[in-house]
């Protein structure tokens, strides 16, 4: 489990080595905010197509192959990047093309690992192993925005690029190197059905190799509806931040050490206590961390913000995910993960393309209200699943 996790961590570098510094670069160039948000919202908007391929792959080639998969797709991305003649502020399709190839990689890469744990910890211990395996990837967005900006300012981005190059490989060789792949393979059947037949368990029901259970839903939909925030977050607050002379960097940092103390706690009590408390509690302080970006920026308030923005995820993210395994088996759980990944890049898709008319027409804080109104109605479909009522523990899994 430490060694995924550690392989997580320095893979999901080929995407948040890019969260701070890709927006931050186009906008000392030059480039209007809403483009910024067009450029930095096209990794989610092809994460939501390629989410439900890669569930379907998840489930038949397992999880391991399709998280070197994410890699590499991560790889492409920054050598995109690094091709003769890529400036920031020049021509925009070299960086859709790498914000397509990056979605792509958390498409595949996260899912897959996810899908990796029950395979690993016992059934009533699985709120522990997700929010560990989680940790990992918020852990890299602790480390990498900062890291990335300091490349940037030292660098160039093509700097950044070489680096997320070599933490990516990094994570590759920890699969390959250090024996988890093999544990993983000696652990898990490599089909979907001999996985329905080790659970014991029918598979859901399948289109085009994807499955899909109405209990997934309400779900998805809560992840879809509080995730909103973070494309706002991340499109447009690095050069608001800027242009107030406040460090955006730190902002990612406290939310990301948030989430890191958050996460571990919230993953035993997603364990013993019922999913609904911790869904509303982390809806709640989210909202307040939310309302503090109406404020003009200062880096006290950035760090206020992104420490309660985090507390709020680290809270509200790790039952969510329990849930989407709960209500899946063994045979479904990549597919399961996947629309959960796919929720995931819709809502960063609302909050970054889809609030770029919003942003140009009434600037950054309509478009933190809207994501707000986004947490309340979350709340209400929270409120509304009776299953998060009363908490469940799942029968123990096989063991690796």
């Amino acid at each position: 489990m430490v060694r995924l996790a550690l392989a997580l961590f320095a893979v999901q570098a080929g995407f948040h080595g890019f969260t701070a510094a890709l927006p931050l670069a186009l906008s000392r160039s030059g480039v209007p905010d809403p483009e910024i948000g067009l450029i930095v919202g096209m990794a989610a908007l092809v994460q939501v197509p390629a989410a439900l391929l890669a569930g379907a792959l998840v489930d038949r080639l397992g999880g391991l192959r399709m998280l070197v998969a994410g890699a590499g797709a991560y790889l492409v991305g920054a050598a995109i990047l690094l091709l003769p003649g890529v400036d920031a502020g020049g021509d925009r399709l070299p960086f859709l093309l790498a914000r397509l190839c990056q979605g792509i990689g958390i498409a595949a890469s996260l899912p897959a690992a996810l899908s990796l744990v029950p395979r690993l910890v016992a059934g009533d211990r699985q709120g522990f192993g997700l929010a560990f395996i989680g940790s990992a990837h918020n852990l890299t967005l602790v480390v990498l925005p900062p890291l990335s900006l300091a490349i940037l300012s030292a660098t160039s981005l093509d700097g950044v690029a070489l680096a997320v190059v070599g933490l990516v490989i990094v994570g590759i060789a920890i699969v390959f190197l250090s024996g988890v792949a093999g544990t993983i393979r000696r652990g898990q059947p490599g089909t979907a059905a001999a996985r329905a037949r080790a659970a014991g368990a029918p598979a859901a029901t399948r289109r085009f190799g994807l499955a899909f259970r109405r209990s997934w839903v309400r779900p998805a939909l809560i992840a879809l509806l509080y995730v909103a925030h973070w494309g706002v977050i991340t499109a447009y607050l690095p050069q608001r931040a800027e242009a107030a002379g406040a460090d955006v960097g730190l902002f990612f940092v406290a939310d990301g050490l948030a989430v890191l103390a958050a996460r571990v706690p919230s993953g035993w009590l997603a364990d013993r206590t019922p999913p609904r408390r911790l869904l509303l509690a982390g809806l709640a302080i989210t909202a307040v961390s939310t309302g503090l970006l109406l404020l003009p920026p200062t880096t006290p308030i950035l760090v206020v913000a992104g420490a309660l923005t985090g507390a709020g995820a680290g809270l509200l993210l790790t039952p969510l995910l329990v849930e989407m395994s709960r209500r899946s088996s063994e045979a479904d759980r990549g597919s399961a993960f996947s629309m959960f990944s796919g929720a995931l890049a819709g809502a960063l898709v609302l909050g970054s393309i889809g609030a770029a008319p919003l942003v140009a027409a009434a600037g950054f804080e309509a478009a933190i209200g809207a994501s707000i109104v986004g947490l309340g109605l979350a709340a209400v479909v929270a409120i509304g699943d009776r299953d998060l009522r009363t908490a469940r523990r799942a029968a123990p899994a096989p063991a690796a």
